[in-house]
C-alpha cells in the first residue's frame, strides 16, 4: 500500500530528495487551508467548504529556478515533480543575475498572535450573518438587497529552504461585502461595503451592514450630466487604494521591482529623485496588524516591513523580492507572495512573484470638509470602473466611476459616469490636498486626496435609457425582478 506522507514528511522527503540530485539549492512550502465560505446572488445561495493541502518547491539548478506542486503526498510523485523542476530550470538556461535563495537573516520577525476563536466559526453562523445582512437591508425603505458574501480563511503554512530558513506561521482572514440597490429617484443605483481582518475583534456583520446602507443611501438618486472640463477631483479612499478599483495601485505595480529591472516603468533609475508632492507619502506595510495581508515573513521566508516607497514626494525604493533586489544592486524588502492568500487563487500553485501587501497614503493637514468647501466645481468619486485596462508601464489611465457633483464648496447630488483620465506621474505632481481623516480598508489605509485638476467628462443618459432605467425602478420596487442589476 502506497504511504501518504503529512505535509511535514512530504516537506521533508522533497526537500532532500533535491538536495540529493545536486541542485544548487531548493525552497520547500507546505499550506493548509480551511476556508468556509457563502454567497447569495440572484436569491441563489451558495456554500463552500473544504480543507486544501498541498506542497510546492522551487529548485535552483544550473542558475535558475524550475517550480512544481502537488497535492498527492506521495514519494512517486514527490520525486517525479522534483525531476520536471530540475528538467524546467535546465530548459530555460543559465540566468546570470540569479545569485542565491535567501540566506537566515538577523533581522526580527514580527509575531502575530493567531486568534483561536476564528475556529469555533461555522457555515451556520456564517448563514445566519447572511441572513441578518440581507434583511437588514431589504427593511430599509427604498433599498433592495444585491449581493454579498461572507467568508473565513484560516492557512496554516510552512516554509524552508536549503540555506537554512525554516519558518511556520498560522494566520487567517475574516470578512464579507455586502451591496445593495437603491429605487430613489429616477435611475437606480447601486453601492456596496467591504470589511474584514485578520481576528474575531476585526470583523462585525453590523459594521458591514451599516456601512453597505450608509454608501448605498449617499448614492440615491444619481443624476447624469454633460460635463467637460478639467476640475478637482477628491479621491474618497476607495478610489485611491480600494480593492475593487484603487487609482494608485497603478503606482505599485509601478514601483514593482520587475517592472524597474526591464525598464517598463517610468520610475527606473529615480531612487532620491522627487517624483510627487512634497506631502505624499507611500508606504506599503506588510506588518499592519489590523489587515488579512499582513504576515510575519514574505514567500521566500525573508521578514517583512513597513517600507516607505515615496517620503515626503521623494522615491526611496521599490517593491523587491530577493531576485530583483540583487538584480537592482539593492535589498530584498520582503515583497515576494504567493498569489492566492485569502480569496485571490491558491497559494500551493502561485509561483513567489512581487506583490505589495498593505498600501498606505499618509495623512495630511487638510479635511474632508475643508476640501469640499475649497472646491469651486468638481467631483467627489468614491468608486472607479476600468482600472485593469491602464498601461502600468506609463501610468496612463482612462477610467469610469461614480461620485457626487460638488459646485461652490457644497455637494450637489449623486453622479453616473464620471470618466477621468491621465497619466500616473503626472497625478502625483497634481495633488493639493490630503486629508487628516483616514478610513481602513480590506487591504488598505488611506485618507482623501484632491486632485488640483484632471481632465473629466460626464454624459447626460439618452431618453432610451432614461426610459429603460425608468421601468427598471419599477420592477425592482414591484420586486418584479430578481437583482435587476445582473
Amino acid at each position: 500500500m502506497t504511504k501518504i506522507f503529512t505535509l511535514d514528511e512530504a516537506l521533508e522527503y522533497g526537500m532532500k530528495f533535491a538536495e540529493k540530485t545536486n541542485v544548487q539549492a531548493v525552497e520547500g512550502f507546505t499550506n493548509k487551508s480551511v476556508d468556509t465560505e457563502i454567497s447569495v446572488e440572484k436569491n441563489i445561495p451558495s456554500i463552500r467548504t473544504g480543507v486544501s493541502t498541498g506542497v510546492s518547491f522551487r529548485v535552483v539548478s544550473k542558475n535558475n529556478f524550475g517550480f512544481c506542486f502537488t497535492r498527492t503526498l506521495t514519494k512517486e510523485r514527490i520525486e517525479s515533480i522534483i525531476k520536471i523542476a530540475i528538467e524546467n530550470a535546465h530548459s530555460k538556461g543559465e540566468d546570470p543575475d540569479f545569485k542565491s535563495l535567501p540566506e537566515v537573516t538577523k533581522k526580527s520577525y514580527q509575531e502575530f498572535k493567531f486568534d483561536k476563536k476564528l475556529e469555533s466559526i461555522t457555515s451556520d453562523s456564517l448563514a445566519d450573518d447572511m441572513t441578518k445582512l440581507i434583511d437588514s437591508i431589504n427593511d430599509v425603505k427604498g433599498l433592495h438587497y444585491l449581493q454579498g458574501q461572507l467568508f473565513i480563511s484560516i492557512l496554516d503554512s510552512h516554509l524552508m529552504n536549503s540555506n537554512g530558513i525554516n519558518l511556520r506561521e498560522k494566520s487567517a482572514g475574516y470578512g464579507g461585502f455586502g451591496a445593495a440597490i437603491t429605487t430613489k429617484g429616477l435611475i437606480p443605483n447601486y453601492s456596496y461595503g467591504i470589511k474584514g481582518g485578520p481576528n474575531t475583534s476585526s470583523f462585525s456583520i453590523d459594521d458591514l451592514i451599516d456601512e453597505t446602507i450608509e454608501q448605498t443611501l449617499r448614492a440615491a438618486a444619481p443624476k447624469t450630466m454633460n460635463f467637460e472640463k478639467e476640475v478637482p477631483i477628491i479621491l474618497e479612499p476607495e478610489a485611491a487604494l480600494g480593492v475593487l478599483g484603487g487609482l494608485f495601485r497603478i503606482l505599485a505595480t509601478q514601483l514593482s521591482g520587475n517592472k524597474v529591472s526591464s525598464g517598463a516603468t517610468p520610475y527606473s533609475d529615480q531612487i532620491g529623485n522627487q517624483v510627487a508632492v512634497e506631502k505624499f507619502n507611500f508606504i506599503d506595510n506588510g506588518i499592519n496588524p489590523t489587515k488579512i495581508s499582513s504576515s510575519s515573513f514574505d514567500a521566500e521566508g525573508i521578514p517583512k516591513e513597513k517600507t516607505s516607497l515615496i517620503e515626503n514626494g521623494v522615491l526611496k525604493t521599490y517593491l523587491l523580492d530577493s531576485y530583483y533586489g540583487n538584480k537592482l544592486g539593492l535589498e530584498s524588502n520582503g515583497k515576494s507572495s504567493r498569489s492566492g492568500i485569502f480569496g485571490g487563487g491558491d497559494p500551493i500553485k502561485s509561483v513567489p512573484s512581487i506583490g505589495p501587501s498593505s498600501l498606505e497614503i499618509s495623512p495630511g493637514d487638510s479635511s474632508k470638509d475643508e476640501m469640499i468647501e475649497e472646491t469651486r466645481e468638481g467631483f467627489m468619486v468614491r468608486s472607479l470602473m476600468g482600472l485593469h485596462m491602464s498601461d502600468t508601464s506609463s501610468g496612463r489611465f482612462s477610467v469610469t466611476g461614480f461620485g457626487w457633483y460638488i459646485k461652490n464648496g457644497e455637494v450637489k447630488y449623486p453622479v453616473q459616469e464620471i470618466a477621468i483620465s491621465g497619466m500616473i506621474p503626472d497625478l502625483l505632481k497634481n495633488i493639493d490636498l490630503i486629508s487628516k481623516e483616514i478610513e481602513p480598508g480590506l487591504l488598505s489605509d488611506c485618507p482623501y486626496i484632491r486632485l488640483a485638476s484632471i481632465p473629466t467628462t460626464a454624459k447626460k443618459f439618452d431618453l432610451k435609457t432614461r426610459f429603460g432605467l425608468g421601468v427598471l425602478k419599477i420592477l425592482t420596487s414591484l420586486k418584479i425582478m430578481k437583482n435587476p442589476m445582473f
